[in-house]
């Protein structure tokens, strides 16, 4: 049979004698200490003294946690900073875009009144369009307006803008149309001076420029002359600008030169057109 833990006996009272000697000799010294305290101040000195031991120590301890409140406090910053110049540049590109809009309704609607007053000036059925597809097959020019026959546009139409002759409308569907512009090398013209005095056919090249391949020696003409179409093909109205002479080169026959001639207009430089009804 297991032996009975014998019961655990409490110590209620200390019977071991108390250091009463020490006892007042330590609170002596504290009344001692502190009445010359507060007439010296010497805790005072004390405190700062340990201050100048106690602030670096505290300091370096602190070091790492403040160093990382001003890291986080800089890179949120800079956060900040990055998002604020992403708005700002966001809003710049808008408000780019919008101010391009705004600048080409209005070289849009300032070429339309220059059409309109062309309108007046020409007096014949015409039709005002747009350009919807300036292209390139097969190394040529291919430019299709968004009126077709639906809109009674007829093939071999004449087709300018306010800065001069475009070409020639030369197919026609329902709400489209391709254009031959006066560069294209199929392309011909009979055209005049603006002084009247020269009666020739200008031919597209393929490129930039026209030409007048064969113009007699004896026609006096200079670079800078304007040639205007002169209505004598029954397809251009008479006056429509078509450019000016920029360059005279010799030909290997002394009884001719060639005319370099520059149009006016860029037939892909402006989207509105005016087609003018070929009767």
């Amino acid at each position: 049979m297991a032996k009975a833990a014998s019961p655990k006996k409490l110590k209620l009272f200390n019977h071991d004698e108390t250091p009463v000697l020490l006892f007042f000799f330590l609170a002596s010294l504290s009344v001692i200490l502190m009445s010359l305290d507060n007439k010296f101040y010497w805790n005072a000195s004390i405190r700062d003294y340990g201050n100048i031991i106690h602030i670096p120590i505290q300091s370096l301890i602190n070091f790492p946690e403040r160093t990382k409140e001003r890291f986080d406090f800089y890179f949120s910053k800079q956060e900040k900073l990055i998002n604020t110049i992403d708005e700002l540049e966001n809003k710049i590109n808008v408000n780019d875009i919008n101010l391009q809009n705004l600048e080409l309704l209005k070289n849009e609607n300032a070429n339309l009144r220059k059409l309109l007053n062309l309108k007046e000036i020409v007096r014949q059925d015409i039709q005002i369009a747009e350009i919807i597809l300036p292209n390139h097959i097969n190394g040529k020019a291919q430019i299709f307006i968004d009126k077709g026959s639906n809109q009674n546009i007829d093939v071999g139409s004449a087709v300018m803008n306010h800065r001069g002759l475009i070409g020639q409308v030369i197919h026609v569907e329902n709400n489209t149309s391709k254009i031959m512009s006066t560069n294209s090398n199929q392309f011909a013209v009979s055209a005049v001076t603006n002084q009247g005095l020269i009666n020739t056919v200008i031919f597209g090249t393929g490129q930039i420029n026209l030409e007048i391949q064969r113009l007699p020696m004896y026609e006096k003409i200079k670079v800078g002359d304007v040639f205007l179409t002169s209505g004598l093909d029954s397809i251009y109205p008479k006056g429509i600008k078509i450019g000016k002479v920029t360059q005279i080169i010799a030909t290997k026959n002394d009884q001719f030169k060639k005319i370099i001639i520059t149009p006016f207009s860029d037939p892909k430089a402006y989207s509105q057109v005016m087609i003018i009804k070929n009767d």
